[in-house]
């Protein structure tokens, strides 16, 4: 695994340009061409990935987040920082150049 740098709320996410996804029913199925790798996200993390569709900030996906699942804001920000960090040291994930 890679070194993933220190995120915040203002750290612009993006999808590692190449990866193969599909919906399946509420979850997200991504293949990985380069590594080979297979990843099935279930419905939140499906959710995410939808979010950054385009590029988005972590801010943004953490607010979307905690608006349509009811969570409260602090612990909503936790998981899915938490969630990011797993997908950017995946190589799912990248952060988008400044």
């Amino acid at each position: 695994m890679k070194d993933v740098p220190t995120i915040d709320a203002t750290t612009r996410l993006r999808r590692k340009p190449g990866l193969v996804a599909a919906d399946v029913a509420d979850d997200a199925i991504l293949l990985d061409i380069d590594s080979g790798y297979f990843f099935q996200l279930n419905r939140t993390g499906a959710k995410i990935w939808a979010l950054v569709a385009e590029p988005q900030s972590l801010g943004a996906v953490c607010d979307h987040m905690a608006n349509g699942f009811r969570v409260d804001p602090e612990t909503c920000r936790s998981d899915v920082t938490e969630f990011v960090a797993d997908l950017l040291e995946r190589g799912v994930l990248e952060i988008e150049p400044v």
